[in-house]
């Protein structure tokens, strides 16, 4: 990239305290910005009450655009899937992006030559961050790219020398060195070059689990250049059967993921709309409820004539609707899928409810029409670039456990996202993590706060709870009963996501449990994982958050209206080393009068690593249609690309801001639209550790030397639940003799004025 001179940039140089760098408000935890009032919630965990074990695959991510966030992110599983999968050629490495980008064939997958190189990515990446299941998928809609020369016209659809047929099953020896002249791809060669080059199933390089494809029923819609017809009902089960033989054949041990379904509407009638085709038929004379009984059925049939389960896992994907509308209805989305009654605000919500709550009907068909099958959601979202997605990310996972998925794979995600699975499996940065026994567990209304609780196998020595107060406004007083226990309980630490960051925090460590019942205060609009100790020792050389330890210095560009000799916007950076975030606003247009659409854009950067090693990588974001939209790009986890995995810095002092592809409304109708991106503001944000700890004193009630939120904290945790006050005689700020709701409030204000 080379620098433009002539680029003009206005600035304004701002410090922003810790507290209110981000969202322009005062965030106090314990204390709502907006309204000081809190509410009352009762947790009842019943540590008697019968358990079920939590699979470890629920905690996954789907490979695809993750590459960089692997270190942002701990999960136990991984897929590799999605709509660039379906017409991937395995041999040459080729795929289609479908309608998804132009019907592009390319490299986009990799550019190697060697044959399979995204499975030996897969493997090498998953050994490489300690996951321990993959899933791969194959391909069975027809046709896989022939070439990678880019878009391919509906002249060229498939059979065409743009296209490449799949076939199941070779009739000769398979081989290790693919004919790449043939103009066929066979299945049963792609998986024995797996096992041969990687190992079976049961070795920790090879892949545990195959999907058969994805996403049949929009096949005619994604990949309309090889299969412009709606899949039938027929066609899907001979070509699962046929392929689920292959690969049972190959590596008796590997599992069959199918049919990967996009949503509710293929669960209820694949894709098929028509009320009077011959689905509704064949659904009536056979008694189905919905498609997934027809499927579950088929394969149940087709594995006892094989004498070998052709089906392991019933794979899905849900995509919240209600999620979509905004904030509050994304905070109660994930109740459609475990609450009986309970109606989300969508078109489901109004039109669907005899299949709510979705995950118990989905049990319903599995128990009846194929007992054993395992149930899966490979593809998941949720969304919230912000708190809301925190909370229902650790909902989501939750109600998994509860619903005994077995794997779940977050498709995206976002450092909030993040947020809520690293609850789960490494809330205190060095591996802590919920059990993997599920205890009953509930509260007064989960439509203010939502609870799961776990141990470790039978040991009730250490009980983890996540907790949520889904209330933008208001603190929770939760009073958690432990119920049925073995022990006593000793001591509580409390890590949490609230405020102005998607950072788990250790905001609370309480001493004084007794009579098994925890009391513990959680911020407004937050999560948190409490964990719960027969052990006070546990928690000895435990350290608070620290709200004072960084300070920060915002850079803010105005004047953003030329681009670089590149065509992109550019600007600098003017202390790559402690670069945190970037807060970018735009003016976003349709030429077209989309009514729908986004952006999809990178933050591209030159850096170096620790090592010395330069390499160019980026940071993604999108932006929807609208006037002054925002977008953020996070940097504490600094900088990553496929094969330099640390610490780097900004090698060249600018960041360059990139639009790279682009969906709306008349894009999927293949008409011509032009998606703009005008910058308003740009905010470039450097982070800097605070060496002087403050000369405030007076109040400092936790005995640390400084005045700040912690003690608001910790005398609201004292007025609520007679806690602990380390130096009690700085908690008097009204000098009237007595410690009171009247001297917090007066806290409250004189941390505001420091501000």
């Amino acid at each position: 990239m080379k620098r433009s001179k002539a680029f003009s940039l206005k600035k304004t140089v701002t410090f922003i305290t810790a507290l209110s760098v981000f969202s322009g408000t005062t965030a106090i935890p314990g204390v709502s910005a907006e309204s000081d009032a809190s509410y009352n919630m009762n947790v009842t965990i019943n540590l008697a009450g019968e358990k079920k074990e939590i699979s470890p695959y629920i905690y996954g991510i789907n490979q695809y655009g993750n590459q960089g966030n692997y270190n942002n992110v701990t999960v136990n599983a991984v897929r590799q899937g999605g709509n660039r999968m379906v017409a991937y050629n395995w041999e040459t490495n080729a795929s289609n992006a479908g309608s998804d980008w132009k019907f592009s064939s390319d490299n986009n997958l990799s550019n190697s030559e060697d044959p399979a190189d995204c499975a030996q990515v897969l493997s090498k990446e998953a050994e490489q961050f300690g996951i321990g299941y993959k899933l791969t998928t194959l391909q069975m809609a027809g046709y896989v790219s022939a070439d990678m020369n880019g878009t391919v016209e509906e002249s060229e659809s498939a059979p065409s020398d743009r296209w490449n047929k799949v076939e199941f099953k070779k009739d000769s020896a398979l081989s290790e060195t693919p004919d790449l002249t043939d103009g066929v791809v066979y299945m049963d060669e792609y998986v024995n070059y797996i096992i041969n080059k990687l190992g079976d199933s049961t070795t920790s390089t090879g892949i545990q689990g195959y999907s058969l494809d994805n996403e049949p029923a929009l096949w005619h819609h994604t990949h309309s250049r090889i299969h412009p017809n709606i899949v039938t009902h027929e066609e899907l089960a001979e070509k699962s059967i046929e392929l689920a033989s292959v690969v049972k054949e190959l590596d008796p041990n590997a599992e069959v993921f199918g049919p990967a379904l996009f949503g509710y509407t293929a669960y209820d009638h694949l894709a098929d709309d028509d009320t009077t085709s011959e689905w509704e038929t064949l659904k009536s004379e056979n008694g189905y409820h919905w498609y997934l009984d027809c499927y579950l059925d088929t394969m149940k049939k087709a594995s006892d004539e094989a004498g070998v389960r052709l089906l392991d896992v019933l794979d899905i994907h849900y995509y919240s609707e209600s999620a979509r509308v905004g904030v509050e209805d994304r905070l109660q989305s994930v109740r459609t899928l475990y609450e009986e009654g309970f109606a989300e605000n969508s078109w489901i919500g109004q039109w669907c409810q005899e299949n709510v709550p979705i995950l118990p009907t989905v049990q319903e068909s599995i128990d009846k029409y194929y007992p054993g099958t395992k149930l899966a959601i490979t593809e998941y979202n949720f969304g919230g670039e912000d708190l809301s997605g925190t909370i229902a990310q650790a909902e989501a996972l939750g109600c998994y456990a509860d619903a005994e998925i077995y794997m779940a794979n977050i498709w995206g995600g976002n450092p909030y996202q993040f947020a809520g699975i690293n609850l789960y499996t490494n809330y205190d940065g060095n591996g802590g993590s919920f059990g993997n026994m599920l205890v009953p567990t509930e509260t007064d209304d989960v439509s203010l706060a939502s609870s799961y609780a776990s141990i470790e196998g039978t040991d009730n020595g250490t009980v983890t709870a996540m907790l949520t107060n889904k209330s933008l406004t208001d603190a929770e007083n939760a009073t958690i009963s432990l119920e049925g226990a073995t022990t006593d309980y000793e001591a509580v630490a409390v890590y949490a996501v609230y405020g102005d960051s998607s950072d788990i925090r250790l905001i609370d460590v309480i001493e004084n449990v007794s009579d098994n019942k925890v009391n513990v205060t959680l911020p407004a609009y937050s999560v948190a994982m409490l964990v719960i100790t027969d052990d006070a020792s546990d928690f000895e050389d435990l350290e608070l958050y620290n709200p004072d330890k960084y300070r920060y210095e915002s850079v803010v560009y105005t004047d953003l209206s030329e681009v670089n000799a590149n065509g992109y916007l550019e600007v600098p950076v003017t202390d790559p080393e402690h670069i945190f975030r970037v807060n970018m606003t735009a003016n976003v247009t349709s030429s077209a009068g989309s009514s729908w659409g986004s952006a999809n854009c990178a933050l591209s950067l030159n850096v170096e690593s620790v090592e010395g090693e330069g390499f160019w990588t980026y940071k993604s974001y999108s932006f929807n249609l609208g006037n002054q939209v925002s977008a953020t790009v996070d940097f504490d986890h600094m900088y990553s690309n496929d094969d330099v995995l640390t610490e780097a810095y900004i090698s060249d002092g600018k960041i360059e801001f990139q639009q790279w592809w682009d969906t709306s409304e008349k894009l999927e109708a293949d008409i011509a639209d032009v998606i703009g991106v005008e910058y308003t503001s740009i905010e470039v944000i450097y982070q800097y550790e605070n060496d002087a700890p403050s000369e405030k004193t007076e109040g400092d009630v936790n005995g640390d030397g400084k005045f700040n939120v912690a003690d608001v904290t910790m005398l609201q945790n004292w007025i609520v639940r007679n806690g602990k006050l380390t130096n009690p005689e700085e908690a008097d700020i009204c000098n009237d003799g007595t410690i009171d709701i009247f001297d917090l409030c007066a806290m409250k204000t004189k941390l505001a004025k420091t501000m």
